[in-house]
């Protein structure tokens, strides 16, 4: 019978050349355990060293669900215009998982603006953003090529996060700051910010579109919340001073570590670095939030004053996290247009919810 004190990992490390003690090595080598962070600081990367001088430094993620359809923004279909208002074709149907729309008399839709060719490339992108397509052509790349099964919401938001439509695997950004690390050392390398639509809808997602999933506890997205304070307790209680939120964490980290050395798991190394890395945010997060260096011409191309939790407020806050050096965040949005019709959205202009005819 084995003591109390010994737990599942210890025993099995502790059992020899075993094909149990094989696989605990592996585990903890996946975790981390032993690598050394890219420039000396951070979280480590399972990769180490690469075999290239890598080009991208930071990732902002924009996940605008409830955006409009890549039908009528950068995805030119010719047809669709040729087919308007006509039945829908058996041949894209056949065979498709169609949900409620089984049964239903389907049709065409075109897409309720013109495209133009912009830039040297030849770039086609809908009029309705010009500004977009004369500027930045030349300088963006657009995929045209992907498919998917998903045709209901939520398994479609899930599959765009972590590559599948089946929930608890790994979001894209674990998988980034897994295999990479991070350099920064007093923000998340992986932080998520979630928005709020301007009649106050919530995003219909779930925390399992940024979870490590199988992945070490420690490459999760983090989130931030968009108003108020953005980490819940991040400032010190009344009376406590960073000198006495110094010795509590100190103390608590030393009891982590005692029973770290008996049962070797690899999610009290992840408690212990979280736990650093709350205490550091406790200084770092207050200077990100505080917009007073920002102009007010900064904060009208974004469309903000800072702090109402709306998509233009958190790319403004995903730019200061790059500026800090945080290698990954993710910016998701109810942009308040999730059932607008596109045809009234004027060119250039942003889309106000109006009612009507939904478009998916």
């Amino acid at each position: 019978m084995l003591p109390n004190q010994v737990g599942r990992r210890s025993f099995l490390r502790r059992g020899g050349l075993s094909l149990g003690s094989m696989a605990l090595g592996n585990l903890l080598a996946r975790d981390g355990v032993g690598l050394r962070a890219a420039g000396g600081g951070g979280t480590p990367g399972a990769l180490g060293a690469l075999h290239h001088t890598p080009r991208v430094k930071r990732v902002i993620w924009l996940y605008m669900a409830g955006g409009m359809s890549h039908l009528d923004t950068f995805d030119h279909k010719p047809t669709l215009v040729k087919l308007d208002g006509q039945p829908m074709p058996e041949s894209v149907t056949k065979g498709k998982q169609i949900a409620q729309l089984q049964g239903s008399a389907l049709k065409v839709f075109a897409p309720q603006h013109p495209f133009k060719e912009y830039g040297q490339s030849g770039q086609k992108i809908s009029t309705v953003f010009p500004l977009l397509g004369e500027k930045c052509a030349d300088q963006i790349c657009l995929i045209r090529s992907l498919s998917t099964d998903a045709i209901n919401h939520d398994p479609a938001h899930t599959f765009m996060n972590t590559g599948t439509m089946i929930a608890g695997r790994p979001a894209m950004g674990s998988w980034v700051l897994y295999g990479l690390g991070a350099e920064t050392q007093d923000l998340p390398g992986f932080i998520v910010l979630v928005s709020t639509g301007r009649y106050g809808q919530k995003q219909p997602i779930a925390a399992r579109q940024w979870h490590s999933g199988c992945l070490p506890g420690r490459v999760q997205g983090v989130e931030l919340r968009g108003t108020g304070d953005p980490v819940l307790y991040v400032r010190n209680p009344p009376g406590v001073d960073n000198a006495g939120q110094r010795g509590v964490v100190d103390a608590a980290q030393a009891l982590n570590r005692l029973h770290q050395t008996r049962v070797d798991d690899p999610e009290i190394a992840t408690r212990i670095s979280q736990y650093e890395m709350a205490f550091r945010m406790q200084a770092s997060v207050p200077g990100l939030m505080d917009l007073r260096d920002e102009t007010k011409e900064t904060l009208d191309l974004y469309g903000t004053k800072g702090g109402d939790g709306t998509f233009g407020a958190n790319c403004l806050l995903a730019r200061r996290l790059a500026e800090r050096g945080c290698d990954l965040s993710s910016c998701t949005t109810v942009t308040g247009i999730t059932t607008a019709p596109s045809r009234n959205i004027s060119p250039g202009r942003p889309p106000r919810w109006t009612g009507g005819r939904r478009r998916c």
